[in-house]
């Protein structure tokens, strides 16, 4: 797909980001089974994948698009090839992704609140969180809170993917919300 870069490259980038911000969160998406794909290119993208300890990981089958480029190819794998595949490196990224969950239990992380019920619990999302595709805050305690708000929290476990936060003391804000007004 005429991409930059090699494994290596991309992963000494990761590592070069994570150094200077260790809580950064890094997401990416992938398309198995593009046309010639070789099954040294699969096990590129999963040495890869392994590698790069990424938040978010989306995958998806090729499938030809009218106007694309790749959609006039030759060398396009078999329906069935791109659904094992599509299968084979979502069981690896979610693995992979649950684990990078764990990495971050002990961190302390921002959270925007949104949503608060009685039942449910109050969820929200960390910095390192893309709204509706990546994994979601769970917070231990909804004393005090409410949705927009900002809460300091300290990642106590994970539930595959999603973070569970305790709120840390006197770290709630409303939007707006500033030190010096007291408001």
């Amino acid at each position: 797909m005429r991409r930059f870069g090699d494994t290596d490259r991309f992963l000494e980038l990761l590592d070069t980001i994570r150094s200077k911000a260790p809580e950064a969160g890094v997401r990416s998406n992938f398309i198995v089974g593009f046309p010639g794909e070789s099954e040294a290119d699969l096990a590129e993208l999963e040495r890869f994948l392994n590698g790069a300890r990424l938040d978010a990981i989306g995958v998806f089958g090729y499938s030809d698009e009218e106007g694309t480029e790749a959609a006039t190819y030759d060398d396009k794998l078999d329906e069935d090839v791109v659904a094992e595949r599509l299968a084979r490196v979502s069981r690896l990224a979610e693995e992979l992704v649950s684990q990078r969950a764990e990495e971050r239990v002990g961190q302390t992380v921002q959270v925007l609140v949104e949503s608060v019920d009685d039942e449910e619990g109050v969820y929200g999302r960390a910095a390192h969180q893309a709204p509706e595709t990546d994994g979601q805050v769970l917070l231990t305690s909804g004393e005090g809170l409410s949705v927009g708000r900002m809460v300091e929290a300290k990642v106590v476990g994970t539930e595959g993917v999603d973070l569970v936060a305790e709120p840390l003391q006197g770290s709630f804000a409303s939007p707006g919300w500033s030190e010096e007004a007291g408001r």
